[in-house]
């Protein structure tokens, strides 16, 4: 961030707002994030530091060198390992830890960069293969309501006066849609993986004791105008009354897609749990902290969710924090279409460009030719930074998984490091180059 001035936090001094001691957002011809010292802030992040990715029988050996320590596995890796990731966040003018980061190494004894804290309520991320049925828990129940108020009990009630913490986030690019819960042989954020049964389909087929289920009684005898006869024409059913539908349990497992107006009434009752499940995570996590942003959920841009819940989410969320992998031109055409959907700014807190090497067959996003391609693609994406509501890139990652890795064998994560923390040339110097352009570009519209 050449010739522009910044605060301990990362915030560009050029650029004054008033100080409130916390992280906060204001749109002054554009969005801005704004540091507790009152300056503008551009969030450029970085996510995977779990320190096991140093500690492994292939690279422990190199890593005890660079990091001057006896013992990978002692006391003096910790203060090694966060002293390295900040000189390298420094390097490289990164000045946010993004969800993905183990926040005892990146935080160790006090904070030296804004972060972003997780707080998990529910546990349905995109990427994991054992997420089951139970998972889509009743959030219109009491026992999920006290399940959010422990939690950010737990978390978010010591971070309170925390001026590092910059927001708080919660699942990872969440199965909401029938799109996020079908069989995939294949997708950008995971391996292979079966088919999810979803909210919608999990909460209709409860007992009618559970809250979640009267929830989805009573919306359908809205949809319905309270005309079982017609509700019974769209599922081929032959209930007596919405009571009737209320009281069966399991009535109906699957979608038919090609029903539209099953389709649709699945989305409308979608809508209805989000907009319960953020009312209630975020109610909670203020009542312990009411300093702090709230982003929400990660949400997934290479699927429909954002198109199909962005406008219920972002009635409760200061900023829009979502997933997508693509060229700037392929994001740049989704920001254009959610932008009419709500005027609020976006991060984009995961993404980047990979490419296939001897251990690193099948790296998770789009795989580029070769490093020339790579860099070209990371430069070009810095272009959004020009756009009035973008206010933030969390990179993925910080060095190579390969799958030398036990649980990295399927699908590998690429770092602009590699395993042993030596950097990709063309790709590092166009990181250290665009980064200190950052505030040139969101002040001026200038782009490369």
């Amino acid at each position: 961030m050449e010739n522009y001035k910044l605060d301990r936090f990362g915030g560009w001094t050029g650029k004054r707002f008033r100080p409130t001691g916390y992280f906060r957002i204001e749109k002054d011809e554009r969005w801005w994030l704004v540091t507790p010292e009152g300056n503008a802030f551009i969030s450029f992040g970085i996510n995977h530091l779990h320190p096991y990715l140093w500690q492994q029988d292939f690279n422990a050996e190199i890593w005890k060198s660079k990091l001057n320590v006896k013992d990978i596995h002692g006391k003096e890796f910790v203060t090694a390992l966060n002293r390295w990731f900040v000189q390298t966040c420094t390097k490289y003018g990164i000045n946010t830890v993004g969800v993905h980061s183990d926040l005892s190494i990146a935080n160790y004894k006090k904070p030296s960069l804004p972060y972003v804290q997780p707080v998990e309520f529910v546990d349905i991320p995109h990427y994991r293969d054992d997420v089951v049925d139970e998972d889509f828990i009743d959030v219109f129940s009491e026992v999920f309501r006290t399940h959010c108020d422990n939690m950010a009990k737990e978390i978010a009630a010591p971070l309170r006066d925390d001026p590092f913490l910059f927001a708080y986030a919660m699942t990872d690019c969440p199965l909401f849609t029938e799109e996020d819960c079908r069989e995939r042989t294949d997708t950008i954020g995971g391996a292979p993986r079966k088919s999810r049964i979803g909210w919608p389909r999990r909460l209709r087929n409860l007992p009618g004791i559970a809250t979640g289920k009267q929830a989805y009684t009573k919306k359908m005898q809205e949809i319905y105008r309270s005309e079982i006869a017609e509700f019974n024409k769209t599922y081929d059913t032959r209930f007596q009354s919405f009571e009737d539908l209320n009281n069966a349990e399991n009535w109906r497992l699957y979608t038919d897609l090609s029903n539209q107006n099953e389709t649709r009434d699945n989305v409308a009752f979608l809508k209805n749990v989000v907009s319960v499940y953020y009312k209630t995570a975020k109610e909670s996590i203020l009542r312990y902290d009411p300093n702090h942003l709230f982003i929400g959920d990660k949400l997934n841009g290479n699927t429909d969710s954002l198109d199909t819940i962005l406008p219920t989410t972002s009635k409760y969320t200061d900023i829009i924090f979502i997933q997508m992998y693509g060229r700037y031109a392929v994001q740049s055409r989704a920001l254009d279409r959610w932008t009419k959907l709500t005027d609020k700014p976006f991060i984009n807190g995961d993404t980047s460009y990979t490419m296939i090497t001897e251990n690193m067959p099948r790296p998770y996003g789009p795989v580029a030719d070769n490093l020339v391609q790579r860099a070209e693609w990371v430069n070009e994406l810095f272009n959004a930074f020009a756009r009035p509501e973008f206010i933030g890139w969390h990179y993925c990652g910080l060095i190579d998984t390969p799958n030398l890795i036990l649980d990295k064998q399927q699908r590998q994560h690429s770092g602009f490091l590699d395993t042993y923390g030596t950097p990709y040339s063309l790709l590092a110097e166009v990181l250290k180059k665009r980064t200190k352009e950052i505030y040139k570009i969101a002040s001026t519209g200038y782009n490369h």
